[in-house]
């Protein structure tokens, strides 16, 4: 009996070789398919699992990879994550902060200049594509202010190698999800976000009437008749509620005639700062963050919640020989920061002057102290 038991447990030598054959066949296998199968393998073991394994297989290359540097403490809104290339470059990188500092360093970083972000986040979702990625900006209404009485926000940031000048749905439903889960464990308080489906559209130019994001009053105002002939129109592009808004004067044809923004928080201040001293000649004496109106472009200021907002309104990018003047985008600038401010519930509005102030570059002198 030991003898027949001994004999069911040799394998023969042509077994053997079969089985090793098998076995290497599904080891080949297997690493041929592993850029197929590794998004489920991240997608339940990086971002503490806030990710969806459909979206991180769009976004992520067919390449082997690797798990990024992971730092999760959720519970107070802190993340850092993703995954990296062999050489320990990022393929996705998801950061995410709701310390005041860490917020202000974040999003003045990104905006050194108050330069226009693109809008591709769908309505309803408070956030933008950058140069440096694409952002969520969440209030965070059951979070207490800080020691120096600062409101907390939760800003996102996703970055990785996509198309970054219109973004996919993948990748604003990987920031959505971050975003989420981040505000969900951390007790922000924040509204649940909806997934996108789709990146924004080009929006429309619809009647003022139905501008939104505060554009519907500039447009009311005393204007100017069209070059082109016809009603003006408004273009809005960006969400209402988001920490930059931004909505277009537009003819018939489509051609901008002014652009008008409104920019949210302490942040704000430093890179409107930088904007008035480089690109307008102001005179000696002038008041340190007073609002001025140059010859296409001019700012305006309140304080909403305690903290700053800034209003710009710009001609720049209106077509050669069709540009505004200072004087006539300041109605419109008037109008929009208003509008702003009763939207928002902000107290002391700070309007421009009507002196219209010339252009300037960095290096240019100053003009003569105002007597």
């Amino acid at each position: 009996m030991a003898a027949a038991g001994w004999r069911k447990r040799v394998v023969s030598g042509p077994a053997v070789v079969a089985v090793v054959l098998v076995l290497v066949v599904l080891a080949g296998g297997g690493y041929a398919a592993k850029p197929l199968w590794q998004p489920w393998w991240y997608a339940s073991r990086v971002c503490a699992g806030l990710l969806s394994a459909d979206d991180l297989a769009d976004v992520l290359p067919a390449e082997q990879l690797k798990a990024g540097r992971e730092e999760a403490d959720l519970a107070h809104g802190r993340l850092r994550c993703g995954v990296d290339t062999p050489d320990d470059h990022f393929s996705l990188l998801v950061e995410v902060d709701s310390d005041p500092d860490e917020v202000d360093r974040r999003l003045q970083g990104e905006f050194a200049l108050p330069t226009v972000p693109r809008f591709v986040f769908p309505a309803g979702i408070p956030g933008f594509q950058g140069d440096l990625g694409h952002y969520i900006v969440q209030e965070c209404p059951d979070l207490r202010r800080d020691s120096l009485g600062r409101k907390r926000r939760l800003v996102t940031r996703v970055t990785g190698r996509w198309d970054e000048k219109r973004g996919t749905p993948a990748t604003l439903r990987i920031a959505v999800s971050a975003a989420n889960g981040a505000a969900e464990r951390s007790g922000c308080g924040a509204p649940r976000l909806p997934l996108p489906q789709r990146a924004a559209l080009h929006p429309k130019a619809v009647p003022p009437a139905r501008g939104g994001a505060g554009c519907g009053r500039p447009a009311r105002t005393r204007l100017p008749e069209s070059p082109a002939g016809g009603p003006w129109r408004v273009v809005a592009r960006s969400d209402a509620h988001a920490a930059i808004t931004r909505c277009a004067l537009v003819d018939r044809t489509g051609a901008e005639y002014a652009e008008l923004s409104a920019w949210y928080g302490d942040w704000t201040d430093e890179p409107f700062r930088t904007l008035i001293t480089g690109n307008v000649r102001l005179p000696r004496g002038f008041p340190p963050g007073g609002q001025v109106m140059s010859e296409d472009f001019g700012t305006a200021a309140a304080r909403c919640a305690g903290e700053s907002a800034h209003y710009e309104v710009s001609g720049s990018r209106a077509p050669e020989g069709r540009r505004p003047a200072g004087r006539e985008l300041r109605p419109l600038l008037v109008a929009f920061a208003r509008e702003q401010a009763e939207r928002r519930g902000c107290d002391r509005l700070a309007l421009p002057g009507k002196r219209i102030f010339p252009n300037g570059r960095p290096g240019e002198p100053v003009l003569p102290e105002e007597g």
